[in-house]
């Protein structure tokens, strides 16, 4: 992460960066997934999924080394200790595959002012109250296949991750879209957003399908629901990539830094 990507990230509550993954790691994971099957699945079917609205288990991971390597991709890192700390988890995992014609869906925030239990009035300036996550959660998304206006993919408000203000009616009923961004990213490219931007899914346009592997991750002390992301049995992990799939704990207490490597002699627990 550079000083300009950590800005822009803060800033507009997302960030792409495109060539992550070259030609033939997206064509090694893409295949992976096609030996799911994914003709077989509803329209809009997530895939993969493990954690969170998921049951517990490995979800994709256990489909190869090359989804387990993205765990924990140096930029990930990176971008989720910008975010998150030293201290973090990985809390959930899925896939999104769409086919020409399906729909977009809902704008929503998961957490903030905009979030489906907050207290916020529209109209009036709301801070959320200290015992609620604001951007505790980030988000890191892979695309295989090219996404952006032309195509679909995901949609956003940037900036919106900071707001004090509920969305409006009129965006949400999106009679008003003038603020709503179709994000440009290729396939190869990694995008970072927070679960507190206001975000959804757009309709899908494009003869190639849609691929997204999405790993959500969020500061050690939380936990999205009681559902866990597990090891693989077969396919070895190292010390760190064990490290996320632990339990919810408090950072440093009880749940180490990620980066203990990186302290300076001295400081480490």
């Amino acid at each position: 992460m550079t000083e300009l990507q950590t800005y822009l990230y803060d800033l507009q509550g997302y960030l792409v960066v495109e060539d992550v993954l070259d030609a033939d790691q997206v064509a090694v994971l893409k295949a992976k997934v096609d030996q799911q099957d994914l003709s077989a699945l509803p329209r809009n079917h997530r895939f993969g999924g493990a954690g969170g609205s998921a049951e517990t288990g490995p979800g994709f991971l256990a489909w190869g080394e090359e989804f387990v390597a993205l765990m924990d991709h140096p930029l990930v890192m990176a971008a989720m200790r910008a975010q998150l700390g030293d201290c973090f988890r990985l809390d959930r995992i899925f896939g999104m595959h769409m086919r020409r014609g399906e729909t977009k869906g809902k704008l929503h925030s998961d957490y903030g002012a905009s979030q489906p239990f907050s207290r916020a009035e529209r109209g009036r300036y709301f801070t959320p109250p200290l015992h609620e996550a604001l951007h505790g959660f980030g988000i890191a998304a892979w695309n295989l296949t090219d996404t952006g206006p032309e195509h679909g993919g995901l949609r956003v408000i940037p900036g919106s991750h900071n707001s004090h203000y509920k969305l409006p009616q009129a965006i949400r009923d999106e009679t008003f879209d003038d603020v709503v961004t179709i994000i440009e990213a290729p396939a190869g490219s990694v995008t970072f957003f927070s679960e507190a931007l206001t975000h959804a899914t757009s309709a899908w346009s494009a003869d190639h399908h849609r691929y997204t592997l999405l790993y959500k991750y969020c500061a050690s002390q939380l936990s999205w629901s009681r559902t866990r992301v597990t090891a693989p049995d077969h396919l070895p992990l190292s010390d760190r990539q064990r490290q996320l799939l632990e339990e919810p704990a408090g950072a440093h207490w009880f749940f180490r830094s990620l980066f203990e490597e990186d302290a300076p002699a001295g400081t480490r627990s």
